[in-house]
């Protein structure tokens, strides 16, 4: 069995995966400062949930994408504990199978890597676009032989509502689901709608942009993909920027896939 983890500032989705199948996919908070026995504990809480009878002896591989540093030791000590596995790290040295064309690759967080080796696999021999909402909005750009040819980024709106509330004091934490309406009757109605169809823009002027520049032969813009993954506000903007599809924990999808190749 395949336990495969995805780090991110704050939180890490852990997925156990068997015979091509995940059995179990989950979202843990994790907060600063948490000691390796106390995630090997979390990890071992999903024995329950898989109905599998010792999770120790059943998983006998682990693999790791971690864009938070201070998560990569205690993650990796935790799955030692708690599986007597060593988990294997995503980043350089790491066979992924992904051609990087940015200038420079060893820049490349290796939850983007992940995301573009699932969407290449997902969309083969197509360009196409991976955007995940997370803390960042990251647009992912892979064209037709799978390669990955850069990317954009810009902060999620949950961390922009708390920006704006901690550069403004007045100015209340909101939620960052649709508004009803674009012109705000309150302060809070305001905020939301700056926020939902501000980003809402942005999602549709780089989507625009990430398509004309990913034409090729063959593949004209209209025709690129977008895939839309992350556990942020927002995966819903694409839904009208056919053909899109939304994909669940696209990063896992790629830890699998990467795994695959050892």
């Amino acid at each position: 069995m395949l336990l495969a983890l995805d780090a991110r500032n704050g939180s890490v989705s852990v997925g156990f995966r068997e015979g091509g199948t995940w059995l179990l996919r989950r979202s843990f908070g994790m907060p600063q400062g948490r000691s390796a026995d106390e995630y090997a504990l979390l990890f071992s809480l999903t024995e329950s949930a898989i109905g599998a009878t010792s999770l120790k002896s059943a998983v006998d591989r682990a693999i790791l994408s971690s864009v938070a540093p201070a998560l990569t030791a205690p993650l990796v000590a935790a799955v030692a504990s708690a599986f007597g596995v060593e988990a294997r790290v995503v980043g350089p040295g790491l066979r992924t199978g992904l051609r990087i064309r940015s200038d420079l690759p060893q820049e490349l967080g290796s939850d983007i890597v992940c995301c573009a080796v699932a969407a290449r696999v997902m969309i083969p021999s197509r360009p196409c676009i991976v955007i995940d909402f997370s803390d960042a909005i990251v647009f992912s750009a892979v064209n037709s032989v799978g390669d990955f040819l850069g990317a954009a980024i810009a902060p999620g709106m949950e961390v922009s509502a708390r920006g704006l509330h901690e550069s403004a004091a007045l100015l209340p934490v909101v939620g960052t689901s649709a508004p009803l309406r674009a012109i705000g009757r309150n302060t809070q109605a305001s905020i939301q709608s700056g926020l939902y169809h501000g980003f809402s823009g942005l999602v549709e002027r780089l989507s625009v942009l990430f398509r004309i520049e990913l034409e090729e032969p063959g593949f004209p813009a209209s025709a690129i993909e977008i895939l839309a993954t992350g556990r942020g506000a927002g995966r819903d903007m694409v839904r009208s920027l056919a053909p899109s599809r939304e994909v669940d924990d696209l990063a896992l999808e790629g830890l699998a896939i990467i795994d695959s190749l050892r």
